[in-house]
């Protein structure tokens, strides 16, 4: 049986960019080792949850490693607070959240502060805090994210995003999805707690030294991913592997520890655009006989996407290329290459643009594709598939598909 290696370039795809000459940063970056796997291996175009569906992050990680987001979805929150090590119990509501810049009339500044790295005073002075009975936990994420649970009785997912997603609107006061006591009694609590934490922030120590330094302060939980605890089938009873995740982010890890995956830290994997990456390659090596099944994320040229810097979403390619040479020495294994989604640099934002897709092994059928990007993957001869196909796909070329039929 061969070995898998699934690589997620998170938000690697793009749209052609002006500046450099109409290419995008994955078709301009100089990446040989990218393409001297799509030159031996097998290249298509993937959309990972449906074609003309703009992914989140969460939904196109489920379906490409073969949990249906329609059947398993629940709300991004309990994959963000499983990963960064927070205990859920049945019952709990858990979030995302940002710490955002708001101003006196609540109008978004910054979603993200500034892309604020050190939330642990904030942390401290809120975590803990009960209104109405429900218990309010917080634990730093990665850079300016926050797990977020509500504990208590009568609690519902069944809100509406805080978060307005953009900036120059006012953030949104927590509305019920339904007629429900138990989501009306959710929101008026959330409500309570954000409004007390707004005037908690503003005073806060480290807040005001941040004003004074001409940074943005962390005033406001932009909350949004509600939801409760799913059940997923463990990745080694869906397929009979045994798997590691090799991430930075709190989602990835999140997703991975929920479907039983083990998620050992990895020194110097941030999550962040400067991530070192060889880390994360190292380790897999370290680990290469004890697991069947490698799942292995970076996220910097998604972030780098949302900021629109597609100079440095080019470098941050080139770094994922060389970051990679080490595993072209392993002989049975087989490499799969992709992204969760696009995130293009003039849009900052997901888009449902579909997304390079490669595989190698020694024995596989090769293409013509001579470079890994978007419209060169397009041309090869695993067509156009959608992320639920991925996973059987890899099954059946780790020589482990069941026979349909006689």
């Amino acid at each position: 049986m061969k070995k898998t290696i699934l690589i997620i370039c998170d938000g690697l795809g793009d749209r052609p960019v002006k500046e450099l000459g109409r290419k995008t940063p994955l078709e301009f970056a100089r990446t040989p080792n990218l393409d001297k796997l799509a030159q031996m291996g097998i290249s298509g175009a993937m959309n990972t949850v449906d074609i003309g569906v703009r992914p989140g992050s969460d939904t196109a990680h489920l379906a490409l490693l073969g949990y249906d987001p329609d059947v398993y979805y629940t709300g991004r929150g309990p994959f963000e607070c499983a990963g960064v090590g927070m205990e859920m119990l049945p019952g709990d509501i858990s979030f995302r959240a940002n710490m955002g810049t708001v101003d006196d009339e609540l109008n978004v500044i910054d979603r993200r502060a500034g892309r604020i790295d050190d939330t642990e005073e904030i942390i401290k002075a809120l975590n803990h805090t009960k209104i109405d009975g429900v218990e309010f936990i917080l634990k730093k994420a990665v850079g300016h994210r926050v797990g977020f649970i509500m504990r208590g009785k009568g609690l519902s997912s069944k809100i509406r995003d805080c978060d307005p997603h953009k900036e120059g609107v006012k953030v949104h006061l927590p509305e019920p999805l339904d007629e429900s006591t138990e989501a009306k009694f959710t929101c008026q609590v959330l409500e309570k707690f954000l409004k007390m934490s707004f005037d908690v922030l503003k005073k806060l120590p480290m807040n005001i030294e941040r004003e004074k330094q001409g940074k943005l302060p962390a005033n406001y939980f932009l909350v949004r991913g509600a939801g409760i605890t799913p059940q997923l089938k463990s990745f080694k009873d869906k397929y009979g592997l045994n798997a590691v995740c090799l991430a930075g982010g709190g989602l990835y890890k999140g997703i991975a520890k929920l479907i039983g995956m083990d998620t050992p830290e990895v020194i110097g994997a941030t999550g962040k655009p400067d991530s070192d990456l060889t880390t994360k390659i190292t380790k897999l090596i370290e680990l290469y006989d004890k697991y069947d099944f490698f799942f292995v994320h970076f996220k910097g040229a998604d972030t780098l996407g949302e900021d629109g810097d597609y100079e440095g979403k080019v470098k941050f390619i080139e770094k994922i290329d060389s970051a990679i040479e080490p595993l072209l020495k392993i002989e049975d294994a087989l490499i799969v290459i992709t992204a969760d989604h696009s995130t293009p640099c003039n849009l900052k934002a997901h888009s449902a643009d579909d997304v390079p897709v490669t595989m190698f092994a020694s024995d596989i059928r090769d293409d013509d594709v001579e470079h890994f990007n978007e419209k060169e993957c397009a041309k090869g001869r695993l067509g156009h598939i959608k992320g639920e196909n991925l996973m059987p796909i890899v099954i059946d070329l780790m020589g482990l598909a069941e026979l349909f039929g006689a």
